[in-house]
């Protein structure tokens, strides 16, 4: 947003550089892009010279995208700070408009319909008008930020509009029939021909502002082409209003209008600034254009507009701050913000924060506002610094429980339900099978209550199954299932009973087809498990191919040599329906075990750049990565920090019996920055062991 700086000094009395300035309103959360100096002409000599700055504003505080609004901000933090003869001046208003109003001949009407989407609306008459270009002052007042002149009515609207940051709409009074104004939703398939000659097609969503027989505008932020004003027009009505900022932003979207009055509406302007904002410009209307008030303002206010009521904690201010700030320091910033203190004790303040604030609704938003103009340059950051080593759950003395609680709530947060199935199953052929595989002896129940629960379950899988098939009966086709249960078999003639975490996913065919990347996967839920390995601290897993009984395309991730996940996609024979369903059983009280052994150590970064190399190489279709992975890890410890797989490739171009992998080697050095001749030299080592060990044959990545 342009500002200038001559502009500003017409409301607030200070004599600063303009660079001090500029670091004022950085410091107080208004960055200055860039200063520019230009030169007002007249008469083709130098008249005077401005600066104008280019601020960044952030949507929230739409208070303060106006030359006023600036003002306001700096006067409060340069009075706060002790600088002396500092005086707001909020822009002239006075009663001579209403000297005229007993040659009154305008009665008009306003009508509020939608009165959740307009909570306010103001409007006035002024006759006799003459439409000519604007004078000098008010030409360079918006030249200097960057907006041509129009004509004397336009022009003072949106002097108005950058001054006060309240958008003014005009109309010809002569072409508003019925003298009413009413504020309504538009009848379906209204065609809406708007100033900017587009035609658009208004339904009952869109709030229009309409008269008798025809829309006028839509919403205020832009004018039907009939209504608006021209070169004959002699009598104008304007208008001043306050909407529903998401009613604004929603038609906006909706019909592509993007205007000033639709940017601001849309951010919320200051509900008790309507009619101020009305009459300032009703004055310099009738000064420029010698023109008479033709009516009295009428306003109309659907709703009461209150303050909000925030209790302000002394205790809360020092915890977000991290320092003691005064009583009386603060009471001065919220003096100086307009907030009205209604009553106090030694604990907090209850405070009403001005409707035009609508960035501060809670005790934090309040806080950062005393932040702000107190400086956050004067709160000294203590030499002694608490960091968090890891952004990963601490598991240290964390209970079962608790690290379940954590590993639940991962879960979740990736769309998985939680299910608690029936301890219970029945027994069969494929509990047979599974019991046999991993030399479990099933325990049968002597007594069972149902026929259907004749044996403890041994697996969780045969109950995330049922479940499965339970939701898919009942057209829940997308499902994310975990459970985190007890299996119950014999050993040694010994009762045993152990923990497992069990997941399970589930699409069609065709909405993975549709959304490939939500969709079900192996390779997804696989992910998932990783990052469950992440958070508990596991980084050196291994994987295998492994047969599982009733799973295909399985495999096992292995933990210092011992099985922890077994991951796999569910037999079609077995789940009897012709749907992809991907399965893994984590061993729980293996992982609960290292993860309450693990202990965090600190690795400080290397000061020295990593550096990426890819190596692409054919090899023989039986050969996995995870093979390849583990031979480069023992094979080059010292300068690889990580390798991953880039890209797979078998098919056309291939022998039948090879693919293609393009592997991508990440290096790093904690003592030196490694050169191109070091990288070399490691992969060609690389290259050669590849070739020896795995048959490989190295490929050009350019071909």
């Amino acid at each position: 947003m342009r500002i200038s700086y001559n502009w500003i000094k017409k409301y607030i009395s200070i004599d600063l550089s303009i660079e001090k300035i500029s670091s004022i309103l950085t410091d107080i959360g208004f960055p200055v892009k860039r200063i520019k100096k230009i030169f007002i002409e007249k008469e083709n000599h130098i008249e005077d010279e401005d600066n104008i700055l280019d601020i960044e504003i952030t949507p929230n505080r739409a208070d303060a995208m106006s030359h006023y609004g600036i003002a306001r901000d700096l006067y409060a933090v340069l009075t706060f700070r002790g600088y002396k003869k500092v005086h707001l001046l909020k822009p002239i208003i006075n009663n001579s408009y209403q000297k005229d109003i007993s040659n009154n001949k305008y009665c008009f009407q306003i009508f509020i319909e939608e009165k959740k989407k307009c909570i306010r609306y103001s409007g006035i008459v002024i006759s006799k008008i003459k439409i000519n270009p604007s004078p000098n002052w008010l030409s360079f007042r918006l030249k200097s930020i960057g907006i041509n002149p129009i004509n004397n009515i336009i022009d003072v609207t949106n002097f108005v509009m950058h001054e006060l940051g309240q958008p003014i709409h005009i109309f010809d009074m002569d072409q508003i029939e019925g003298k009413k104004i009413i504020i309504r939703n538009a009848k379906n398939h209204t065609i809406f021909e708007s100033v900017d000659n587009r035609k658009r097609k208004l339904n009952e969503k869109d709030l229009i502002i309409h008269d008798t027989k025809k829309p006028l505008s839509i919403a205020g932020i832009i004018n039907s082409k009939n209504s608006n004003i021209n070169s004959k027009t002699k009598n104008i009505f304007l208008g001043s209003a306050y909407f529903d900022p998401m009613t604004i932003r929603s038609i906006g979207k909706r019909h592509f209008i993007k205007t000033d009055a639709k940017f601001r509406f849309e951010r919320g302007v200051d509900p008790h600034q309507i009619v101020y904002a009305l009459q300032r410009t009703a004055i310099l209307i009738k000064k420029i254009t010698k023109g008479k008030i033709g009516s009295d303002i009428i306003d109309i206010c659907s709703q009461p507009i209150f303050p909000f009521k925030i209790q302000l904690r002394y205790k809360k201010i020092r915890e977000t701050i991290g320092k003691s700030i005064s009583k009386e320091k603060i009471k001065k910033i919220l003096f100086l913000l307009e907030v009205i203190i209604v009553s106090e004790n030694e604990k907090f303040l209850l405070v009403l924060v001005p409707p035009y604030r609508i960035d501060v609704q809670r005790e934090i938003d309040l806080i950062e506002e005393i932040l702000r103009i107190y400086g956050i340059n004067n709160i000294k950051i203590s030499n002694n610094n608490n960091i968090r080593i890891s952004p990963f759950p601490n598991f240290f003395h964390k209970t079962k429980e608790e690290i379940q609680k954590i590993i639940s709530k991962q879960l979740v947060c990736h769309g998985f339900q939680e299910v608690i199935n029936y301890s219970m199953n029945k027994k069969n052929e494929y509990s047979c099978l599974l019991n046999s595989f991993f030399n479990r002896k099933e325990i049968n129940i002597i007594n069972p209550t149902n026929k259907f629960y004749n044996s403890m379950r041994s697996s969780l899988l045969f109950g995330m199954i049922n479940c499965i098939k339970y939701n898919h009966n009942r057209g829940n086709i997308k499902i994310r299932f975990f459970e985190i249960g007890k299996i119950y078999f014999q050993e040694n003639n010994k009762f045993l009973e152990k923990t497992f975490l069990s997941l399970s996913m589930s699409e069609t065919e065709k909405k993975r087809m549709i959304d490939p990347i939500n969709s079900s996967s192996f390779f997804y839920l696989k992910g998932i498990i990783e990052q469950i390995f992440q958070i508990c601290g596991i980084n050196n897993y291994s994987q295998i191919l492994f047969s599982h009984p009733l799973l295909e395309k399985s495999i096992s991730i292995q933990y210092k040599n011992k099985n922890l996940v077994f991951l796999g996609k569910i037999k079609e024979e077995f789940f009897l329906q012709k749907k992809e369903i991907f399965y893994a059983e984590i061993d729980w009280e293996y992982l609960i075990s290292f993860i309450q052994e693990k202990k965090v150590l600190y690795v400080p970064y290397s000061k020295y750049p990593t550096s990426k190399r890819d190596l692409s190489f054919l090899i023989d279709k039986t050969i996995s990565f995870e093979k390849v992975y583990q031979l480069m890890k023992k094979k080059e410890k010292g300068f690889i920090k990580k390798i991953e797989i880039y890209d797979l490739y078998e098919g056309r171009n291939l022998p039948k019996s090879k693919k293609s992998y393009t592997i991508s080697f990440f290096f790093e050095s904690k003592k030196k920055t490694l050169t191109d001749i070091i990288i070399n030299k490691i992969m060609k080592k690389i290259e050669e062991f590849l070739k020896k060990e795995l048959g490989a044959k190295i490929r050009e990545l350019s071909q």
